[in-house]
């Protein structure tokens, strides 16, 4: 038997597929630009990249999307069905050829003279492009497109995204268990960021947001760096990254371990908007029909003088949802009828200003030929399941 084991162990086993970004996913995206856009060549550059942050830098990833490199200065065309960086980079691999910026004004007027550019360039950029021979520049178009194609992810896009969304559902698990009244947020901060590193996922899709009692008021509170209150919530807001593919996910939690009864009726609010939208949640339906959704259970129970929709008084406002991809609110027209392979989060919130707490859920989803899959079922959201937790008497 021990001999049959090990004849066993020796045989070729199936590799896990690999959790990068190869030559053929970049081909793969290429070729669908140019199905779109088949009767010119294409131009686009970089630009710098800002701050990590929650709407930092969403079409500047358009150039990386396309190459699978980034440089503030570099440029990127595609003619004759090939793709030519020009950036201080040695190897890009989503490229045929990498030359220097320098080489790209010569190069313009040699290879794109005569020729219909469909571009997405900054001034600098276009200027070069007039002074090549008889270039027809055509605006917009090519930015629109690579918006549409950015919407659906791909198989590579999804193992991605869903290796961030583990990541940041053990962190979520791991903040459940560890805390307690009298700790500091940054105490919460770190265990999110060690557990992302520990799961694979050196990356922040965004700075952690962990606001306890009235922080949890402030939409994109960052400071964290107060100490933690008994007796209110903390909103958790967090997303792991790999290879810039990112995820959004968020909890609130009850800072010593159980809901209130009034806590439990508004948090019970928002996690019936979030299924009601669910509900709505599948190819052909639209943002505005699960906004409808939402909206309507808040109106029904009577509370919506905090909600994120119906906030007045100096309450918080922000949409019920938003794309997820290359950014965290990635890029996408909020009128598109939903298809499969679209990344969305659903996000109602609570934030009560007399009580001194907010309550926000977010989930992140992949819309399906059906329906969705939630990729953020493995971070608890119901109360029970929550309180559980926190008091160690369940396993995740």
């Amino acid at each position: 038997m021990r001999v049959l084991l090990l004849l066993l162990a020796l045989l070729p086993q199936d590799a896990p597929a690999p959790l990068r970004l190869g030559r053929e996913e970049f081909a793969r995206r290429r070729a669908l630009l140019l199905e779109r856009i088949p009767d010119g060549a294409l131009a686009l550059d970089a630009g710098p990249l800002g701050e990590v942050g929650a709407d930092a830098n969403t079409p500047i990833f358009d150039f990386k999307y396309l190459s699978g490199v980034h440089d503030p200065d570099g440029v990127l065309v595609i003619a004759g069905g090939k793709l030519v960086v020009f950036a201080a980079v040695d190897a890009a691999p989503g490229a045929d050829a990498v030359r220097p910026v320098a080489d790209w004004p010569a190069w313009a007027a040699e290879h794109l003279a005569g020729k219909k550019v469909y571009t997405k360039l900054r001034r600098k950029n276009l200027d070069v492009l007039a002074e090549a021979p008889n270039v027809e520049v055509v605006g917009q178009r090519l930015s629109a497109e690579l918006v549409r194609l950015r919407l659906i992810k791909g198989e590579v896009e999804l193992r991605l995204m869903r290796k961030a969304a583990d990541a940041t559902n053990r962190a979520h698990v791991a903040a459940m268990r560890a805390l307690k009244p009298g700790m500091n947020e940054r105490e919460i901060h770190e265990l999110v960021v060690g557990t992302f590193k520990k799961e694979g996922c050196p990356e922040l899709g965004f700075p952690p947001i962990v606001g306890s009692g009235k922080n949890g008021t402030v939409l994109h509170y960052m400071k964290n760096n107060e100490e933690i209150p008994a007796g209110t919530l903390m909103v958790c807001d967090i997303g792991a990254a790999i290879e810039n593919y990112v995820t959004d996910i968020t909890r609130t939690l009850p800072t010593s371990g159980k809901f209130t009864d009034e806590q439990r009726v508004h948090y019970e609010c928002v996690l019936g908007a979030q299924k009601a939208a669910e509900e709505q949640l599948k190819p052909g339906a639209t943002f505005w029909d699960l906004e409808k959704a939402a909206r309507e259970v808040f109106e029904k129970r009577g509370l919506t003088k905090w909600s994120y929709a119906h906030s007045k008084d100096g309450g918080v406002r922000h949409g019920l949802g938003h794309y997820v991809g290359l950014a965290v609110h990635d890029s996408g027209t909020y009128r598109e009828k939903f298809l499969p392979g679209m990344v969305i989060t659903i996000e109602p919130g609570w934030y009560d200003k007399d009580a001194g707490y907010g309550i926000r859920i977010e989930d992140t989803y992949v819309v399906t030929a059906d329906g969705f899959e939630r990729l953020s079922a493995g971070a608890p959201r119901e109360v029970d399941e929550i309180e559980k937790l926190m008091a160690g008497k369940r396993e995740f």
